[in-house]
């Protein structure tokens, strides 16, 4: 469960670093905002999560709330990003990112405590014990 943690962090990473970057974005077939604000502002925010993901899969056992509750930050994202995707402008490609975020994020809710061997209400409430893994 770690390295899938940390590989979703390098596509964090890597996504903020394409989300602004406008030029870009218009290859990929995603409208870009008129002002770059609303570019770099996500892009600083998702670039972040991507850093702190890295770093929580080095120790999953005493970071773990903090990838559960990313969890259930990417479900939210899935219905903003499919919606602004599928039924919007922005493009069919925001849609399909929103289906990767769903995806993760599942797994993170559902995996993440069968790996830990805790319950999904213990990450939640930050009350998960390291010392149960010993």
């Amino acid at each position: 469960m770690g390295r899938f943690v940390f590989w979703t962090g390098i596509y964090d990473i890597v996504a903020g670093i394409i989300l602004s970057c406008p030029w870009i974005l218009d290859s990929l077939g995603i409208k870009p905002p008129p002002s770059n604000l609303w570019l770099w502002l996500p892009a600083i925010m998702v670039i972040y999560i991507g850093i702190l993901l890295v770093l929580c899969s080095r120790n999953l056992a005493a970071r773990g709330s903090l990838v559960y509750w990313e969890g259930i930050l990417r479900i939210g994202g899935f219905f903003v990003l499919s919606g602004f995707g599928f039924l919007g402008d922005l493009g069919v490609m925001v849609g399909v990112l929103g289906i990767i975020d769903l995806a993760i994020g599942l797994v993170y809710l559902i995996g993440l405590p069968k790996a830990l061997k805790t319950t999904s209400n213990s990450l939640l409430l930050d009350r998960f014990r390291v010392d149960k893994l010993t």
